[in-house]
């Protein structure tokens, strides 16, 4: 698993974006960035974000926590998605695991 930093996004646009190619095997981005998904696959993708919220009292895995939000993107789309501030982790961070060929989702994480 591989913990990524946002890539910072400026007003003179001086930071260049890093592309990053999905795992099964679950890497992490900031909670609050915004996830820039390309699907270079011939077939839909599930691309799972990990819920670590808390509600009511209750811990994650417990009956009251949903688990996980599941994106679907389709063959050859591009598609923007915000990472909630509530999904992450106690280190700030979220989990992002692609189904099936994984390295044919490519993403970019953004940030302020």
């Amino acid at each position: 698993m591989t913990n990524y930093a946002n890539d910072t996004v400026t007003e003179g646009g001086t930071v260049a974006a890093n592309q990053r190619s999905g795992t099964a095997s679950s890497d992490a981005v900031p909670a609050g960035c915004l996830l820039l998904l390309n699907n270079t696959g011939a077939g839909s993708h599930n691309v799972d974000l990990t819920i670590n919220a808390l509600w009511h009292g209750m811990s994650p895995g417990s009956a009251a926590t949903p688990g996980k939000r599941r994106i679907v993107i389709s063959a050859a789309q591009w598609l923007a998605v915000r990472v909630p501030v509530e999904f992450g982790d106690a280190n700030g961070l979220v989990a992002v695991t692609i189904d099936g060929t994984a390295a044919e989702v490519k993403y970019f994480c953004l940030g302020a």
